[in-house]
C-alpha cells in the first residue's frame, strides 16, 4: 500500500501502551492509592428471590474499625434511580435491593471498614432475614401468562416489546421459492475481565465536587452518577487516566460508583473503595442472555 493521506489504514502499528504495561507500569483502579482510603463489602442475597424481612448490623457496627453499614432503603431515599433507557418507572434500578431481592447474589448492604478484609469479615456478621420468594428462571417462560412477576408493580416480566424490520420482508418471504426455518437457544455466559471492576470516590465539601477514579468502559457516566446523586453534571469529575484491564460489557460500574460517591459524601471521608472479587463479578455483574430464542 503506497504511502498516502490513508497511512495507518492495513498498517501494521505497534500499540502505545505495550511499553508500560510489558514493565509493570499499568495504573489500574488497585493502583490508585489515597490517602485514608476505607474500604467497601458487600452483603449479597443467597436466594433466587426474597422479601428482606429484617437487616441487624449491631454485631458487624460492634468490629473495631467499622465505621457503617448502608442499606437499600437509606441509599433509595437519598438518591434518584439509575438511568434505565426504558420508559419504566416502575421498575427501578438501584444499587442496593429495597425490601426485595430478585436475584441470587443482589447486593443488599453494604459494609465500610478501614481494610478489605475487614470490610469483608463485618459484612459476614450483618444478619439479614429474608422470606424466600416464588421465582421464575427460563426467559420463555418468563413470559408465559401466570408466570411468576420479577416486578410485581410493573404487572409484566416483559419490559420492551418492538418489531424491528428493514425492508419489505413479507413481500420477499411470500415470493421466496423456498423457506427455511429453524430455532436457537444458547445457555448464559460472563465475562472475565483481567481485572475486575473497581472504583475510588472522593468527596471535596470545600468545592463541591466530586474526584472518580474507576476502571470504567461506557457512555455517560459522569452525568449518571451526578444524576442519581442530585448533584450538577459539573460537580462530578472521573479521572480517565486509569487502565481498564480488558471489558467485554462488564465495565458498566455504575451501581457502584453511585454507592460508593455517597458514602464518601454521607461519611466525609476522604475516600471510599470497591473493588470487585470474581465471585460478586460473576454472580452480580453483567451476563450474556440465557434462555433465548430465534426464529430463522
Amino acid at each position: 500500500m503506497s504511502a498516502g493521506p490513508h497511512r495507518f489504514v492495513s498498517a501494521e502499528r505497534r500499540v502505545r501502551e505495550d511499553r508500560r504495561f510489558v514493565a509493570g507500569k499499568g495504573r489500574f483502579v488497585g493502583d490508585v492509592d489515597l490517602p485514608n482510603t476505607k474500604h467497601v463489602a458487600l452483603v449479597t442475597c443467597p436466594y433466587a428471590a426474597a422479601r428482606i424481612i429484617s437487616i441487624d448490623k449491631r454485631s458487624a457496627l460492634a468490629i473495631s474499625g467499622v465505621h457503617y453499614v448502608l442499606d437499600g432503603r437509606e441509599l433509595a431515599a437519598a438518591t434518584l434511580p439509575l438511568m434505565a433507557g426504558l420508559d419504566t418507572p416502575n421498575v427501578p434500578r438501584r444499587p442496593l435491593a429495597v425490601d426485595t431481592a430478585r436475584y441470587s447474589g443482589e447486593w443488599v448492604a453494604a459494609v465500610v471498614a478501614d481494610t478489605r478484609a475487614l470490610a469483608e469479615d463485618a459484612a459476614e456478621e450483618v444478619d439479614i432475614r429474608y422470606e424466600p420468594l416464588p421465582f421464575v428462571l427460563d426467559a420463555e417462560a418468563a413470559i408465559e401468562p401466570g408466570a411468576v412477576l420479577v416486578h410485581e408493580a410493573h404487572g409484566s416480566n416483559v419490559l420492551l416489546d418492538r418489531t424491528f424490520v428493514w425492508g419489505e420482508v413479507e413481500k420477499d418471504f411470500a415470493a421466496s421459492p423456498r423457506h427455511l426455518s429453524l430455532r436457537v437457544k444458547w445457555g448464559r455466559s460472563s465475562t472475565v475481565p483481567i481485572e475486575t471492576f473497581g472504583v475510588v470516590a472522593n468527596w471535596d465539601p470545600w468545592r463541591d465536587v466530586l474526584d472518580v477514579y474507576a476502571s470504567i468502559q461506557m457512555p455517560k457516566y459522569p452525568d449518571q452518577i451526578a444524576m442519581a446523586l442530585r448533584l450538577p453534571a459539573s460537580a462530578v469529575r472521573v479521572h480517565y487516566d486509569v487502565d481498564v484491564g480488558g471489558s467485554y460489557g462488564v465495565k458498566r460500574g455504575i451501581k457502584h460508583s453511585v454507592l460508593v460517591s455517597y458514602l464518601t459524601r454521607r461519611l466525609g471521608f476522604q475516600c471510599g473503595l470497591w473493588r470487585t472479587g470474581w465471585r460478586t463479578c460473576a454472580a452480580a455483574m453483567r451476563t450474556g442472555r440465557s434462555g433465548c430464542s430465534m426464529w430463522m
